[in-house]
């Protein structure tokens, strides 16, 4: 793919993380980049004039098309693509992609389907197709699938961890487990299976190896704030306070808007009869989201005990 097509994919990240799509018919792509889209989905247009046959342009247009939220026209872009090279897997590929982002996904299963068919040993093909039986709440065919791609590569530690999650959420912690630890067997640097696996082994209330695997992940992904959150909580449910306030205030330092940081700093700062500063911490998170009618009655259950605490420390200071 040339550059141009690289630069198409940055706008469709950038999209992503603006927000999620919610109307084909609306897009979060700021205006400024909207009329970037616009030039270059002209000069595939020429392109396509020029070359008809060129597959890859019609593959490149529909791209810009599917950012932009122009889902028709994407697909018909895609769908001129397989008029000229109906066994392009790539192309089957990019169709279904397109129908899972506008959450069309039964025409997407159809999509990996004609792929599978095509490509039968495709062991990706079949994780994906899971990834959206399982949000169309397929269960048995996500799983059905995942072992399939297990089962065409045993190497396939992303195939492990996708299975695995699948059975955590349905409540099988001791086989999403065993997927997690092959996945690590398979890629000793997956940081999806040690985390997945921390919440499996937290949920089963062995917090010392959850430590062990929360710890793991920021030994790996040291900015990632999510995971210092995750083990400052391992961390407190183990009694060790200092180390869970300093993975708190490392999630917050990486992340000033983890509201999530603030609130689980502020409940051990409790649990610890520091009410000032686990009033400071809710008044933070508040910050993050004004709205939260959890915190906020935390805040308030907080005051009252600090104007209890307050008031006991009065009447002791006028004993004679």
């Amino acid at each position: 793919m040339n550059k141009i097509y690289f630069l198409c994919l940055s706008f469709m990240f950038l999209f992503i993380s603006c927000g999620s799509y919610n109307d084909a018919s609306k897009t979060n792509v700021p205006e400024n980049y909207i009329k970037q889209l616009q030039i270059e989905k002209i000069n595939y247009t020429n392109a396509i004039k020029e070359n008809p046959k060129d597959y890859d342009k019609y593959v490149q247009r529909a791209e810009i098309n599917k950012i932009m939220g122009n889902y028709g026209e994407a697909i018909n872009d895609l769908n001129s693509a397989l008029s000229i090279a109906p066994e392009e897997y790539s192309i089957w590929y990019e169709k279904a992609w397109t129908h899972e982002y506008f959450r069309n996904y039964p025409e997407a299963i159809e999509c990996f389907d004609e792929l599978i068919s095509l490509v039968p040993k495709n062991d990706r093909a079949y994780v994906h197709r899971a990834r959206i039986k399982e949000k169309m709440n397929d269960f048995e065919g996500a799983i059905e699938d995942s072992s399939k791609a297990i089962e065409l590569n045993r190497y396939n530690d992303e195939a492990y961890v996708f299975r695995g999650r699948l059975k955590k959420n349905y409540g099988d912690n001791t086989g999403a487990i065993e997927d997690f630890s092959k996945a690590i067997e398979i890629n000793p640097i997956n940081i999806d299976a040690y985390e997945e696996r921390g919440y499996s082994i937290n949920a089963m209330d062995d917090y010392r190896k959850a430590v062990a695997d929360f710890a793991k992940i920021v030994e790996f992904s040291p900015y990632n704030s999510d995971a210092y959150d995750k083990l400052g909580n391992a961390k407190a449910i183990l009694g060790d306070e200092k180390g869970a306030i300093e993975a708190y205030n490392k999630a917050i330092e990486l992340n000033p808007n983890h509201m999530y940081a603030y609130k689980n700093l502020a409940r051990l700062q409790k649990d610890m009869k520091n009410y000032s500063g686990a009033l400071e911490s809710l008044n933070k998170a508040l910050e993050i989201e004004p709205k939260n009618i959890e915190i906020q009655n935390d805040i308030q259950d907080l005051q009252e005990k600090i104007k209890q605490q307050e008031e006991n420390i009065s009447l002791t200071l006028q004993k004679p």
